[in-house]
């Protein structure tokens, strides 16, 4: 007999493995030197990190260079850059150039690595906003690290609806769920900005706006879109997730004799 396909995962399951944020022990050390260059697992329990802080991860990194301490204006100024914003967009256009296989395995394992991604950028915003010197030093990597949150979450918005395909309610409700992130993570830049959508949201807009359509949801102007028409939404999408049936048992495995 052939190998039975594994049941789809439950809809219920699937939004425990979206909001599950592992937490990391407070002795636990990270490499400075890493890819996504956190410079502090403390901020996953989403305290600011300050200068000071990074001021020491940063000296423990050049310890291992004959240099000149470098002293804190500069430290600041190097590490305004969009190096780890950068690195992060690279990867969310590789995720796009290679979407994952149909397999639940598969399926999960980029929605964990959308979910990690997704992290990084917002600690990220935070170190910027400690380490840049200026509004107008800030802006276009504020815009850089919006428009890349919100096309990884269109991405994680059709895993999502491939993992949850069994059940039409929640294949429609995981994406708005995240569309609605991504609406509003451009918003607030355009908002706090006062001034014109900024150039690099162009592509991301669409979309967005491609997606949300398919699955019936309104974006409202920018000047409409709030956290309080964001949670609206979210409230929303989780009671229709909540009108899946629960998975039923999988049958017991025959052999042939």
């Amino acid at each position: 007999m052939g190998t039975r396909t594994p049941d789809p995962l439950h809809a219920k399951q699937v939004l425990y493995q979206l909001s599950y944020i592992p937490t990391v022990p407070d002795g636990d050390v990270e490499d400075c030197t890493r890819w996504s260059r956190h410079l502090s697992k403390q901020m996953r329990k989403r305290s600011r990190i300050s200068g000071a802080a990074l001021l020491v991860c940063v000296a423990l990194v050049g310890a291992a260079a004959p240099l000149r301490a470098a002293t804190p204006v500069q430290v600041a100024v190097n590490r305004c850059n969009s190096q780890t914003v950068d690195d992060a967009y690279a990867r969310v256009r590789d995720f796009d150039r290679h979407a994952p296989s149909g397999n639940s395995g598969d399926l999960l394992q980029r929605i964990g690595a959308i979910t990690g991604l997704l992290g990084t950028l917002r600690e990220e915003r935070e170190i910027l906003d400690s380490m840049c010197a200026s509004d107008a030093a800030r802006a276009p990597l504020f815009a850089q690290i919006a428009a890349t949150t919100a096309w990884a979450l269109t991405l994680e918005s059709d895993v999502a609806a491939r993992l949850n395909a069994s059940c039409p309610a929640a294949a429609q409700a995981f994406p708005k769920m995240m569309l609605s992130d991504a609406w509003l993570a451009m918003a607030n830049v355009v908002n706090d900005s006062g001034g014109p959508v900024p150039a690099i949201f162009t592509d991301v807009i669409a979309k967005v706006q491609s997606r949300a359509q398919a699955v019936g949801l309104t974006l409202p102007p920018w000047a409409d879109t709030s956290a309080y028409w964001r949670d609206r939404v979210h409230d929303r999408a989780k009671a229709d997730v909540a009108t899946c049936p629960s998975p039923s048992p999988a049958p017991p495995s025959t052999s042939s004799g």
